[in-house]
């Protein structure tokens, strides 16, 4: 807008006009200096400071970083619109050994920073937080690459679509292996050169995958024999050996196993059995502090990654409470028991509910001011420290022979090269067996065992501690309540039920909106993350379940009706039956729909039981229709590899059942 001066200064409307505007200037020149001495008494902010709030205490982890991460969201994209940068994606975990090894090379890396907050707009995730974000991003790196995992890298245009990526990159190219400063160096390049063919490359990755996650197979109702044709499978993939199924890593398979527990035949329960009696064995679970580790790396169970997550540990201890139940063996109880033990001794947050858990790496004992965080430094032992942890010679061979220690150490240097040399602790031998090698009792063998074991506790308790995430996740807390209640049965303990009932009101407390029904996926020192997603929903509607099967309190079964009733609003799939993973018009590009069981069980294989159960307490037709197509979704996408939906096959016999009940009238109207 112009202002129109008075030419003569002499008129009084000029002279109120001047006095407007040297009030006016006064007024800016005043604002100006406010403004400046403010900007000089306040820092400014430089790096990551955007993390320092955030619920994820994996991302506050990267908050001190000289990059400017921005947490997912408007911010970020807008940002990048209107600046017309790329986005530098960066998903890892809590956890992740190799996340922690990229953020201290790279995202701690001056001269990497500078080039990232020069060209891009850089945005850190916690996969477990959002795992929609991540699951997006996983199928274009994995439809790329051939193959992912984290950290994940993924450069994207400012709307999101991904146009190149992968796991992890050094800071420097080696070993014909593209570094991180070269990499975002060249990205830079060819987006300046042509962003407008970047965006229409993205715009088609987009399509593609999406169109690739659409079921277009007619369905085919539900196949009475596909549980057999899946314990087929297994029998086929299984390890007669070591148990388990597959090559290594050999991940603790939880779903299968409950599956295979279930079956009418004893050789496909012995394949279960068997596979839990070698990880009880093995190194994947933690010979004297109790729980599992993630996974093993080798086909023995001997060696593992360190990470101790809250969802194995709660369904490998329902695994062993049905072996426990089928096999009547009383070392099945005794492990389920003490992975319970453990978590509620470890990973019990004050309230009742349950943190995230432990990550792989932590300092080594006796180390200094510089030193990194190593994976297993806290379980491993060399030679010298078993020596210092157990004095009397006789008591130090004997625990080395039942626990597999050698002097050169038992990881060999083909394996996990990080812990060549270094012993981790499996059952190697029985007390039975060394008593009869020694001319002694079982019971000698076993308190010498006992005292050895309260020794190296000891000796190891003094190391460096491992981290804790201590994030709250709702469906990770699901698997527990789930795990801790059938326990308080199945074992006669009610202190195991009431840490579920403990456990369920924490939830409902601070992750449960009971005006909007609503739910939250995570929370960490009283902030929450993420609105929840269906897995969210479907876990913790199975514990209200189990919790109200286990205490008749009818709170429980309204709480499952809520949740579900919930679920199928903000995640039915109307047109082919199932549910989504994420809502309807969420941020992320993908809108996908899990049907496979993995190390967890999927959210429609877990969905399938909840709704037959709330069908059968409401007597409700509809409910068990919405079970019956979710089944028939599984089954036509998964008809050709049926093994891969074993917990929804538990629920098969229901099914079909309720089939036959529904056909039986018209067949007799035949007749």
């Amino acid at each position: 807008m112009q202002v129109r001066i008075p030419t003569d200064p002499s008129t009084a409307a000029a002279q109120s006009l001047l006095r407007r505007l040297r009030l006016c200037a006064l007024a800016l020149i005043g604002a100006l200096l406010a403004q400046a001495a403010l900007a000089a008494a306040a820092p400014a902010h430089t790096g990551g400071w955007r993390l320092a709030e955030a619920s994820s205490p994996y991302l506050r982890m990267h908050a001190d970083n000289p990059v400017e991460w921005f947490p997912w969201g408007d911010e970020a994209f807008e940002k990048a619109k209107r600046e017309h940068k790329p986005l530098f994606i960066s998903i890892g975990y809590f956890t992740c050994h190799w996340c922690h090894v990229m953020a201290r090379e790279s995202f701690q890396n001056p001269r990497i920073a500078e080039l990232l907050n020069q060209y891009f707009v850089s945005i850190k995730i916690d996969r477990e937080q959002r795992p929609d974000i991540d699951a997006a991003y996983m199928a274009f790196v994995t439809l790329t690459r051939g193959a992912g995992g984290w950290p994940m890298t993924v450069f994207a245009t400012p709307q999101g679509y991904p146009f190149t990526g992968g796991v992890y990159f050094p800071p420097e190219t080696r070993d014909g292996h593209i570094g991180l400063r070269e990499l975002v160096t060249r990205v830079h390049a060819l987006w300046q050169e042509d962003p407008t063919q970047i965006q229409a490359a993205a715009a088609a990755a987009v399509a593609q995958i999406r169109k690739l996650r659409q079921t277009s197979a007619v369905p085919t109702g539900l196949d009475p024999k596909l549980p057999e044709k899946a314990r087929s499978e297994f029998r086929h993939s299984y390890d007669p050996l070591a148990g388990g199924f597959g090559e290594a890593p050999k991940f603790p398979q939880v779903p299968q196993l409950l599956f295979l527990l279930q079956s009418p035949s004893e050789p496909d329960r012995d394949m279960a059995l068997h596979t839990l009696e070698a990880m009880a064995d093995g190194g994947i679970r933690d010979q004297l502090g109790g729980g599992f580790h993630r996974y093993a790396t080798d086909p023995l169970w001997r060696v593992p990654h360190f990470e101790k997550m809250l969802y194995d540990q709660a369904l490998n201890a329902r695994a062993y409470l049905r072996a426990w139940r089928v096999g009547k063996r009383r070392r099945y109880a005794d492990v389920a028991r003490e992975t319970l033990d453990f978590v509620l001794a470890n990973m019990r947050a004050g309230d009742g509910s349950f943190y995230a858990a432990y990550a792989a790496d932590s300092l080594p004992p006796g180390a200094g001011a510089a030193a990194h965080p190593q994976e297993g430094a806290f379980y491993v032992w060399d030679w010298a420290q078993w020596q210092r942890a157990l004095a009397q010679e006789s008591l130090r061979e004997l625990a080395a022979a039942y626990y597999g220690v050698r002097e050169n150490g038992n990881v060999e240097a083909t394996g996990e090269a990080t812990l060549a040399g270094s012993n981790v602790l499996y059952q190697a031998s029985s007390p039975l067996s060394l008593a009869m090698q020694g001319n002694r009792t079982v019971g000698e063998i076993e308190a010498e065992l006992g005292r050895a074991k309260a020794l190296l506790r000891r000796a190891r308790e003094q190391r460096p501690s491992v981290p804790l995430d201590t994030k709250v996740v709702a469906a990770w807390n699901g698997y527990m309540i789930t795990a801790l209640a059938e326990a308080g049965i199945q074992l006669q303990a009610p202190h195991y039920l009431a840490a579920a009932t403990r456990a369920a009101e924490a939830l409902v407390q601070r992750l449960y909106e009971a005006k909007t029904r609503r739910l939250y996926r995570d929370y960490s020192d009283g902030r929450r993350g993420s609105q929840a997603f269906a897995i969210d929903y479907a876990a913790l509607c199975e514990a209200m379940l189990t919790l109200y099967s286990a205490d008749p309190n009818p709170r429980w079964l309204d709480l499952a009706r809520r949740l579900n009733a919930t679920q199928l609003e903000l995640f039915w799939d109307a047109g082919s039956g199932g549910f989504f993973n994420n809502q309807a018009g969420s941020a992320v590009w993908l809108r996908d729909k899990e049907s496979e069981d993995g190390v967890e069980p999927g959210v429609n294989a877990i969905s399938i039981g909840n709704l037959i159960a709330l069908a059968r307490y409401d007597d409700s037709p509809q409910l068990l229709r919405r079970a019956r197509r979710t089944a028939v979704w599984l089954a036509t996408h998964l008809a050709a590899v049926p093994s891969a939906m074993p917990y929804a096959l538990m629920q098969w016999p229901a099914l079909i059942e309720a089939d036959n009940r529904a056909s039986a009238p018209a067949q007799s109207r035949r007749q």
